[in-house]
């Protein structure tokens, strides 16, 4: 048979069960701000509880409504105490100076708070006398693995009336100031609430610290970030002891939900096909997340060659499934596809038209529905498409004549290149003839021809050059230049000039011969 705590902890639960089921809201798709996951009593988003010491006497305080455990037992809790998405972490409750706990005597689940020096609430601020419960808020991750801003909430705040049960026989001339605190205990918005005397305060259930609001609206919390629900506390005039009576203390919780959609977009390919070209594109919607989302999607599509008329289909990736609007003709006008985090919705569109000669640019978008998680970059819902017309590059060319009097072929469109199409051999014509001679062009290439005394001077001509169909009216320019042949130069006759060895042959050949007539002459005058 369960005790009478076992009874009187139930019908608490009970109790504010009724007040909550009524306003909480579990999450849903098109919300901006979503509680707590419901708990196995029924109730949503109670996250975070310090109630029931397990193993009793203990001072644990492990146990609250979430957990998968009961109230009451000789082991300590083994399960979760909260939510991971909501409350990265808790820590046991703690104790500011002065102020220590022990066992109720007669119910060892309830505790007895001793220490209680001030009389006001601002005093007990200043000997920073209080009771707290710690905990770190967790952190939503883009589906791209970093981390998000969505904020947290605390909504209702209650804690137990132990000081009314079992015939008031628990300390009960006490008061209390209540703040959320960050992790330098200051607090965070303003004061919960501060009751001078409980014992003013009729009843056996729990007591509305902070009313049922959200979810949203509450107090404030960044992600991943330390804090703590702290109460003051503070004796009555007729506490002779400076003794409270404490035990349950829980919190609801609620997050902002949030939802980066993504836009991207291919170009637009035109390939040639026959008299007109084939179209095609493609655009993402990409929910990044962390939370699901309605986007509305949106494409005008082109307004030139007949872009109006494109068709367009949609596939669910990474799961190739169809969109909700799986396919259609024309303008996507405010299409909305769910997206779950890291889905992507992928638009492909076709159509045939004609070529273009001028550039034009759309813009496709995606927005939250109306009541979806809120979208925290607006920079990136949207992708311009630009449908640029081929281009074709006309290279200028040379040719000298091997004689005054020959012709010379150029085949001008080897050179001549396109992006986007086809350059189109058969479409040359002379522009601009030479200023003599003549030229005549045929299937790409321009032959020229000497006037009849011959050329003796370069000259050029231009010629024109188109694509092919369907772009045929995307043309260009190029200039040939015509040189004559150089005249054959007339060598001149160089003078010799005596080498080093020629002249010192004729040297030695001089010496020899004097050399020859001294010695006969000194033979004749002997």
């Amino acid at each position: 048979m369960p005790s009478l705590f076992a009874r009187a902890k139930n019908q608490s639960v009970s109790c504010i069960g009724a007040l909550w089921l009524a306003s909480a809201a579990g999450p849903c798709l098109a919300q901006q701000y979503v509680f707590a996951p419901s708990t196995d009593s029924g109730i949503d988003s109670w996250d975070a509880g310090w109630t029931s010491n397990r193993p009793p006497g203990t001072l644990t305080q492990d146990w609250y409504p979430g957990s998968a455990e009961g109230s009451t037992g000789a082991t300590p809790v083994s399960g979760p105490t909260h939510d991971s998405t909501f409350l990265s972490s808790t820590g046991p409750q703690r104790f500011g100076a002065g102020l220590s706990a022990s066992p109720d005597p007669i119910y060892p689940d309830f505790q007895v708070i001793s220490g209680l020096a001030n009389n006001t609430a601002a005093a007990a601020i200043a000997a920073q006398q209080y009771i707290e419960f710690p905990f770190t808020t967790g952190t939503m991750q883009y589906a791209d693995a970093t981390a998000s801003a969505a904020l947290f909430y605390v909504n209702t705040v209650v804690t137990a009336k132990r000081w009314n049960l079992n015939n008031n026989a628990h300390p009960r001339a006490f008061g209390y100031a209540a703040y959320v605190v960050d992790a330098g205990g200051s607090p965070v918005g303003t004061l919960v609430q501060q009751i001078d005397d409980v014992s003013t305060v009729s009843g056996g259930d729990f007591q509305l610290v902070r009313p049922p609001d959200g979810p949203g609206s509450g107090i404030t919390l960044q992600p991943g970030t330390p804090y703590a629900l702290r109460f003051y506390l503070y004796r009555t005039a007729t506490n002779t002891d400076g003794r409270a009576s404490w035990d349950d203390t829980l919190f609801t919780m609620s997050r902002q939900t949030l939802a980066e959609i993504i836009v991207s977009a291919s170009a637009v390919a035109a390939v040639p096909a026959g008299a007109q070209n084939n179209y095609s594109y493609s655009f993402n919607v990409y929910n990044n997340g962390p939370d699901a989302t309605r986007a509305v999607v949106s494409d005008p599509l082109p307004t030139t060659a007949n872009g109006a008329t494109a068709n367009w289909s949609c596939t669910l990736q990474p799961s190739g499934a169809p969109c909700t609007t799986a396919s259609g003709s024309g303008p996507i006008s405010a299409v909305v596809q769910a997206l779950n985090s890291g889905e992507t919705a992928v638009y492909t569109v076709t159509w045939t038209g004609p070529g273009i000669t001028a550039a034009s640019t759309h813009t496709v978008t995606a927005q939250p529905q109306a009541g979806s998680p809120a979208d925290p970059i607006s920079t990136n819902n949207t992708a311009d498409l630009s449908l640029v017309p081929p281009t074709i590059t006309a290279q200028d060319d040379g040719v000298t004549l091997t004689s005054n009097t020959a012709s010379a072929a150029t085949p001008v469109a080897t050179n001549d290149s396109s992006t986007g199409g086809v350059v189109d051999p058969a479409s040359v014509t002379l522009v601009t003839p030479p200023t003599t001679g003549t030229v005549s062009c045929t299937a790409g290439v321009c032959t020229y021809v000497p006037p009849a005394g011959g050329l003796t001077s370069p000259v050029s001509y231009q010629y024109n050059i188109c694509l092919a169909a369907p772009n045929q009216a995307v043309c260009a320019t190029a200039t040939v230049r015509v040189s004559a042949p150089q005249p054959n130069a007339v060598a001149a006759t160089p003078t010799p000039v005596p080498t080093l060895g020629a002249y010192s042959l004729s040297l030695l050949a001089v010496l020899l011969g004097w050399f020859g007539i001294r010695q006969r002459r000194l033979r004749y005058t002997r």
